[in-house]
């Protein structure tokens, strides 16, 4: 069973979330979470941690920046019905420190957002997982956070982030790119919708042309 890899990136594919590493002559093609494959660059020097699934007649690779998030992937399999497929979509999403206070915090809505994940599945991942996560060490720091967050927030704050969550969704942005707005807007006095959907897309929509001025290559596969 394979478990690091060092070796030259040689090839990416941000949409099927692959890519392929050199290592002593072989090429090793590996799945990755997006936010993770967005940052490697072709023709470096790239380390993975790796997990590999063998299912019948299939031997998948999938690769992670930390050991931490190798170790969560798998926490993330052991929640019942849920593959690797929906397993990386979620962490391809959130990433693991997002998606360890979603789930400390109880945010089904949120969860409920990320491809492959509706909310039955994403109540079930909260009921499987937050007594394992709690017993994490690295995710301590998270679950006290989490549980501040969410002792200060009343119900009626937590619905208005839930309809932000939703609306900004119709409007096409990405989970990761709205929660990082959220948490920005709702640090503020204000507390009704309107107000606080006009922080988020004043938010998003600063950080989208700062993106484009700094950033102007787009990855290809």
């Amino acid at each position: 069973m394979l478990g690091f890899i060092q070796g030259k990136l040689i090839s990416k594919n941000l949409e099927s979330l692959h890519c392929v590493v050199l290592a002593q002559n072989l090429g090793y093609e590996i799945l990755v979470p997006r936010r993770s494959l967005e940052k490697l660059s072709h023709s470096t020097e790239v380390s993975l941690w790796l997990h590999t699934h063998v299912r019948e007649d299939i031997l998948s690779l999938y690769g992670f920046e930390s050991e931490n998030d190798k170790l969560f992937f798998r926490l993330l399999l052991s929640v019942s019905g849920l593959g690797p497929k929906t397993a990386l979509s979620l962490l391809s999403e959130f990433g693991t420190d997002t998606l360890v206070e979603l789930v400390l915090g109880k945010r089904i809505g949120e969860i409920s957002k990320a491809p492959g994940v509706g909310k039955k599945t994403a109540e079930r991942l909260v009921m499987e997982l937050v007594g394992k996560i709690e017993k994490l060490s690295w995710a301590k720091e998270s679950s006290v956070l989490a549980r501040t967050d969410e002792s200060k927030i009343s119900s009626g704050i937590i619905q208005v982030r839930d309809d932000l969550f939703s609306a900004l969704t119709h409007l096409g942005y990405l989970p990761h790119q709205i929660k990082s707005a959220l948490d920005r807007a709702m640090a503020s006095e204000e507390k009704s919708f309107e107000p606080l959907l006009k922080l988020c897309l004043k938010e998003l929509s600063s950080r989208s042309l700062n993106t484009n001025r700094t950033n102007p290559e787009v990855g290809n596969g």
